[in-house]
């Protein structure tokens, strides 16, 4: 009897450890889950989430753009608030200050939705505005979730008619949502979250407004009133205009999409995230990286994944030569210049893709055309130029990794990342390969170094060339920050 009652202890203590450690978990129930490989599909999914929600929802992005899929999920958010639901929006002020700036979050508080920024005071210091908030996910009363690469804005969700991002995300139904719940709520609370009010009002007896021989600038002080009216008057404009039959166009597109997407199950799921530190703490403790790496050294088999950019640093590099010393498949899916949204990255790649492939690695750039039997809602957006910007990852051919983790040095030690993993499921793996390979066939296989040097400039302008050697130098000099 003692023996039972000491092993329930140590399970029950085992039990409570994971509990403590969210950041880092395995659930082994049944999940069910769902692959949103479709721009529009995606979409349609967090707006039937938002309209299931009961209690609470949560909202954490990297980008949340002002536009045609914004307004919709915005205004859907509203919608609920005034239901009686909870809901918290966490953005990266970085990358949102110019857009959905505090004029928006004012005006979201005014209909019930509090919202936060992610390091706001990293503007005033240049080493801690590295440390960026890179996770996307949408919670459901704590227990759905989506989480992948797609931020919220119309290049994630096929609306485009200029450039658009191929993506993936994957919709989570289970125990391990607890855990994602859980991560949401301390990076809410840790003290680089905050609240930032809007710019008061101008009032003509303010410092900045007075002459310096006696009297008051009027004219400045009432250019910069009417500038503070029209953010208010912007923002709200955002938040009540509407588009109905260009909503119904966009939903009944992304519920036939959504239709033909993988929905099953899994019964082994890993969620992993980093802990919202800014400074050298965070460098030191890195969970998704070495998770990674550990991974692609112990492949058996293969390893195929796609990610926007590709850099290495000392742990990815060790980990891909010694799966590539085991003779393991490695197949990397990642931008051309052409299809790329960040010219320094690819001046990197363009740098080392050429030793990786003496290694044996097989390495596809995408074209940047939109991929066959890939549907969109009109014309104008089927020509659009397309780039890769999923973070996916299969290994063996039974494990798969999707998250927000670009292969680069910014999401593997500076930023805050997220990634979902379901272990041993070929079905699941299988499907998630058979996407990347459609792809594939609308990429250029660097099949060798004089390849690299042929394709270089595939379908590429003047300008963009000439970004590519203006910023070259820089760009491998600083590698590690990108």
């Amino acid at each position: 009897m003692k023996h039972w009652l000491v092993l329930f202890t140590l399970l029950a203590l085992g039990a409570q450890a994971k509990e403590q450690d969210p950041f880092k978990t395995n659930i082994q129930s049944v999940h069910q889950i769902k692959l949103l490989n479709h721009g529009l599909g995606s979409l349609e999914e967090r707006l039937q989430m938002l309209e299931r929600a009961q209690k609470t929802i949560d909202v954490e992005y990297f980008i949340y753009n002002l536009d045609k899929s914004g307004r919709i999920f915005t205004q859907a958010l509203i919608k609920k608030a005034k239901e009686g639901v909870k809901i918290r929006v966490l953005l990266d002020f970085a990358m949102v200050k110019s857009t959905f700036s505090p004029f928006f979050a004012h005006e979201m508080r005014e209909n019930g939705i509090e919202v936060k920024y992610f390091n706001p005071a990293a503007t005033l210091n240049q080493f801690s505005g590295t440390y960026r908030n890179h996770r996307k996910i949408l919670l459901i009363d704590g227990e759905e979730a989506v989480t992948g690469g797609r931020n919220i804005g119309d290049e994630y969700f096929d609306l485009r008619e200029d450039f658009n991002f191929l993506d993936r995300d994957l919709f989570v139904k289970g125990e391990v949502v607890k855990s994602m719940q859980a991560t949401f709520d301390q990076v809410w609370g840790a003290d680089a979250s905050q609240f930032v009010g809007r710019e008061r009002m101008p009032q003509m007896n303010d410092g900045i407004y007075r002459k310096e021989k006696g009297g008051i600038d009027t004219f400045r002080y009432q250019t910069d009133l009417k500038n503070w009216k029209k953010k208010i008057e912007k923002a709200r404009d955002f938040l009540t205009s509407n588009e109905e039959k260009l909503v119904e166009e966009i939903r009944a597109k992304g519920q036939e999409e959504l239709a033909k997407e993988y929905t099953g199950s899994c019964e082994n799921m890993s969620f992993n995230s980093e802990y919202p530190i800014i400074g050298k703490k965070n460098r030191e403790e890195r969970i998704i990286k070495h998770d990674i790496a550990s991974r692609i050294a112990n492949a058996k088999e293969s390893v195929l994944f796609d990610s926007p950019y590709f850099i290495v640093n000392d742990e990815s590099k060790t980990a891909l030569e010694t799966a590539l010393a085991n003779k393991v498949n490695i197949t990397l899916l990642t931008n051309s210049l052409n299809s790329t949204d960040a010219i320094y990255v690819y001046d990197v790649f363009d740098s080392i893709i050429k030793g990786w492939i003496k290694k044996g690695m097989n390495s596809y750039i995408y074209k940047g055309s939109l991929p066959e039997n890939y549907e969109v809602i009109n014309e104008e957006v089927s020509k659009a130029r397309f780039g890769v910007h999923a973070k996916s990852f299969v290994f063996d051919k039974k494990d798969v990794v999707i998250g927000t983790f670009n292969f680069d040095p910014r999401s593997a030690n500076l930023n805050t990342e997220m990634t979902i993993s379901c272990e041993n499921n070929p079905e699941l793996a299988r499907l998630v390969s058979e996407d990347i390979e459609a792809r594939i066939k609308n990429s250029l296989h660097l099949d060798s170094t004089k390849t690299v040097d042929e394709v270089e400039f595939y379908n590429v302008g003047f300008f963009k060339r000439l970004g590519y050697y203006l910023l070259k130098g820089p760009s491998n000099l600083f590698d590690y920050l990108l």
